[in-house]
């Protein structure tokens, strides 16, 4: 309403005005709406024209340039330099006429095509034929349609990690070994084909280089963006093929030939090849602002209105694309730098090559209100950059973005976020509704850690964030935040149905280094993890709100460092079957605070880290005035959550929710977000990516690494190394074997971070009958070896564990069992029940040198919840510089 009022105060002085029409001329003066009868005067053709006008004129009066409905075919984007600003007192305005839609596109209307013999529609296309032009990306009557992929229904699954080939050894992955099948070197055109390779929470998008039947491998043309697990290639990891000429053939797929030009449709049902709008991008950006923030040259005063931005391409790289997080160097659509005291009002963007729109280096005190955002080839909003720059003039601060609708997003980067803020400050992000998307809502903070941030005071306010993840990534939040944030806070939020892939589907999340966030009010519900996770931060406060429903718990807390991390006060925390508090509470009051909370499970039964309440109270000093008991609410199960007049959560002082206060008013929905908010809020659009398959059959493991290169890791684990301690490491080794001539060498050191690094995991997947793990130990003086079988999931429940030491003590259960002779090859099976087998115990049989038989220990305890084998790891625990190696490793049933 602010800005409206301004907008009207703005109109009311003396102005002067052009417009631009789709039957224009720019030989015209640009004054009148429509041509005159004699076509010798009226409105201009093109947005550049007007711009010439409106730089010419006087900068004593209101300029604007009035554009009507219809579309307006770029070819490259409109530039705006700080000539083209306004002033405090006479602002210049570019707005869509009243009650009409133009649309500023990107894209070519393709027209001329044929109906084939196989009622496929066909255009030939020279500049594609000629290598003038390509595209990736097609929109039939305003929805987008995709190429062929494989597999036709869910994905396909790397058959083996593969060591990276000697082009990206240390950088990335660029192979793998895939499934007799998925691939075919016989397909046509394969340096145009793409395989979408799904890592942990982001997907990297490689060109083919080259295919091997015999040994099948699958090399690419470039690599991941980080030697790291989390980016890795790894065995049973996912992956798609995009863009298979062989695969072409449902319905609203479409297939452009390089060779020939030739564009092969095979239309939706009810399409009709007469009139249809076919719609091909061949530009990146629409709308550029370029000021210079670092020559204090800004572009002011500027306000955009009721204008729709559409059809923009995205342009793969000969090598492919990777990337760490989020797709921030994705461009936008619309990117602005420099640009201050401005407003974007009523204004889409849709149908976009990679993100909406940008306010990068220099943007300040900046409106972007009812909007719309929707099909976005990445996420809606980015503000800020990634750097931590000196220069106040250059960081982006002071954006308030309020009541605008960003959804479906995602659909070629799934990483994409609904609004991501780097390093930038004192932003809001208010009544918006995010939705639709593959990865987090909203992203604040680009710190990793406790360094230098210029993510603080920052604000997330009565938004409505759900639908997030769908099963596609991990690793996210409905809010996600970064780095340390002072004066940061999230509140009146309503987070729901965020569901993630593996692990780290939560509402509120605090990730590394979040520090000084304040969330309150906030009703989190329906995640697949919890409501509310810290990974590790400092001093933030949780109060007022509602966490309701996590599949694995309500509240989780990962890292334990020697300070307070948050404070958990005057909140309800209900569970239906699931814990209240997840992972991590080691630690005492110095570590966290939690008081006056309700707790409660729907099944009855309540713990807190496997104790009652009042051991809990007792032990960790906490939670003395919380309560367990039921909180009353009218009817969770569908969603109210009001609370009955007799709830005993509003004894401890707990104010009521409002969740309609979250979102979108109606009050706001004008212009552009009216007309389409009314098909769109709510909803999701067609899949981009396939749900999250069911979980893959139980894989046995064995290996002797006498396949695997000397110096690399092993082939099919999770490696995990602190990279600032390069004198850790687990490499496969040569020259000393159980068997054959290599083993699988752990180097520990001391200054590494995590005292449980160096470590390696395996998943095997089991969850029923007799299974066994073998493998053989050679530890060195100095050496801590512990062995740990666990539960998928968080928290996990721990089943098989034993301890060796460097002076060969084996030691399970609390007892030392045996000792086994040091430098030299022991050989250890483990053997214990799943599923039904479970019993919560485990037998260990250990085979020493020359030994004709082994020494068994049978009915060594373990939880009695381990009933499913998710992680068979190893660690190295030592402090000091120590080694132990391990080989001929196997798990699988019982021999």
């Amino acid at each position: 309403m602010r800005h409206a009022l301004l907008l009207f105060f703005a109109l009311s002085l003396p102005a002067e005005e052009w417009i631009v029409a789709p039957d224009g001329n720019d030989q015209w003066s640009g004054k009148q709406l429509t041509p005159n009868a004699t076509k010798t005067d009226g409105p201009f053709a093109t947005l550049a024209r007007a711009q010439v006008a409106v730089r010419a004129a006087s900068t004593t009066d209101l300029r604007i340039v009035t554009v009507r409905g219809g579309r307006y075919e770029l070819t490259a984007p409109l530039v705006f330099i700080p000539e083209d600003s306004g002033t405090a007192q006479h602002p210049v305005t570019w707005r869509g006429a009243h009650g009409e839609t133009p649309v500023i596109s990107g894209g070519v209307r393709l027209s001329g095509f044929q109906r084939d013999a196989n009622a496929r529609w066909t255009l030939t296309i020279p500049a594609v034929k000629n290598g003038e032009w390509t595209f990736r990306q097609l929109w039939v009557n305003g929805e987008r349609r995709y190429r062929p992929r494989l597999p036709k229904d869910g994905y396909h699954f790397i058959d083996a990690e593969l060591p990276a080939s000697d082009a990206a050894q240390g950088k990335g992955f660029d192979r793998f070994r895939y499934r007799a099948g998925d691939l075919d070197p016989a397909w046509r055109n394969q340096r145009d084909i793409e395989v979408l390779t799904f890592h942990q929470w982001a997907m990297s998008r490689f060109r083919i280089q080259s295919i091997d039947p015999a040994a099948r491998t699958v090399q690419f043309t470039g690599r991941t963006i980080a030697n790291a697990d989390w980016s890795g290639l790894k065995t049973g990891w996912r992956y798609l093929v995009e863009n298979v000429a062989e695969a072409f053939g449902s319905p609203g797929e479409w297939y452009l030939d390089p060779q020939s030009g030739v564009l092969t449709y095979i239309p939706m049902p009810g399409e009709d090849l007469a009139t249809a709008e076919i719609i091909a991008p061949r530009t990146e950006q629409l709308l550029r602002i370029d000021g210079d923030p670092a020559k204090g040259r800004f572009v002011e005063h500027l306000t955009l209105s009721d204008l729709t931005f559409a059809h923009t391409q995205w342009t793969l790289k000969p090598e492919g694309y990777s990337f760490y997080q989020a797709e921030m160097v994705i461009p936008a659509t619309v990117v602005a730098t420099g640009l201050r005291d401005s407003h974007i009002a009523g204004c889409a963007i849709i149908h976009t090559g990679g993100y909406g729109m940008e306010l990068g280096a220099g943007c300040k005190r900046n409106t972007i209100t009812s909007c719309l955002f929707t099909d976005l080839s990445a996420g809606g909003i980015k503000i800020g950059d990634g750097g931590v720059n000196k220069d106040e003039a250059q960081v982006t601060s002071h954006i308030n973005v309020n009541h605008c609708l960003i959804t479906n997003g995602g659909r070629v980067h799934p990483a994409g976020i609904g609004v991501w803020i780097g390093q930038s400050h004192d932003n809001s992000v208010t009544n918006c509704e995010i939705a639709d998307f593959y990865y987090s809502a909203l992203s604040l903070g680009w710190t990793w850690g406790y360094g230098p941030s210029h993510g603080h005071h920052n604000t997330v306010a009565w938004c409505h964030l759900h639908h997030l993840g769908q099963g596609v990534l991990s690793d996210m939040g409905g809010i996600y935040n970064l780095g340390v944030s002072p004066g940061t806070t999230f509140h009146g939020n309503h987070i729901h149905d965020v569901e993630s892939f593996s692990y780290g589907g939560w509402g509120l999340y605090t990730d590394e280094g979040s520090s000084g966030v304040t969330m309150t009010n906030n009703l989190v519900h329906h995640t697949t993890s919890s409501g509310f996770h810290q990974h590790y931060g400092k001093d933030n406060v949780l109060r007022n709100n509602i966490f309701a429903y996590g599949q694995e718990a309500q509240v989780m807390r990962t890292r334990d460092e020697n300070h307070l991390s948050f404070t958990l006060e005057g909140n309800i925390l209900l569970a239906r079957g699931t814990p209240l508090l997840g992972s991590n509470w080691n630690g005492d009051l110095s570590k966290f605070a939690l008081n006056r909370n309700v707790y409660w499970d729907e099944d009855g039964s309540v713990d807190f880290a496997g104790k009652s309440l009042k051991e809990w109270q007792l032990q960790k000093e906490i939670d003395a005035d919380s309560v367990v008991a039921d909180p009353q609410f009218t009817d969770p199960a569908r969603g109210d959550f009001s609370l009955k007049p007799g709830s005993p959560a509003l004894k401890l002082g707990f104010e009521p929710l409002d969740p309609t206060k979250a979102g979108v008013r109606a009050s706001s929905t004008t212009g552009v977000l009216k007309k389409w908010r009314g098909d769109m809020t709510g909803s999701l659009s067609k899949r981009a990516f396939p749900p999250k398959p069911l979980p893959p059959p139980p894989s046995a493991i064995l290996d002797t690494f006498e396949e695997t290169p000397v110096g690399q890791k092993a082939v099919g684990a999770v490696t995990s190394v602190d990279p600032a301690v390069s004198a850790a490491t687990i490499l496969v080794v040569a020259g000393s074997a159980a068997t054959g001539t290599h083993s699988l060498r752990f180097i520990d050191a001391p200054g590494q971070r995590n005292g449980f690094d160096p470590h390696l995991y395996y998943e095997p997947r089991f969850a029923a009958g007799m299974i066994e793990g073998r493998f053989a130990l050679r530890v060195e003086p100095n050496a801590v070896l512990i062995h740990e079988w666990r539960t998928p999931g968080h928290p996990y429940h721990t089943g098989p564990s034993l301890r060796v030491d460097g002076d060969g003590r084996v030691t399970a259960a609390g007892k030392e069992l045996l000792r086994i002779p040091t430098d030299r090859w022991v050989s250890f099976a483990i053997t214990t029940g799943l599923g039904p087998e479970a019993n919560g115990t485990w037998t260990l049989a250990v085979t020493l040198p020359d030994a004709m038989q082994a020494q068994v220990f049978a009915s060594l305890p373990c939880s009695r919840d381990f009933r499913a084998l998710g992680w068979y790891g190893f660690v190295s625990d030592a402090t000091q510089v120590a080694s132990f190696s391990i080989d001929d490793l196997s798990v699988g049933p019982e021999r």
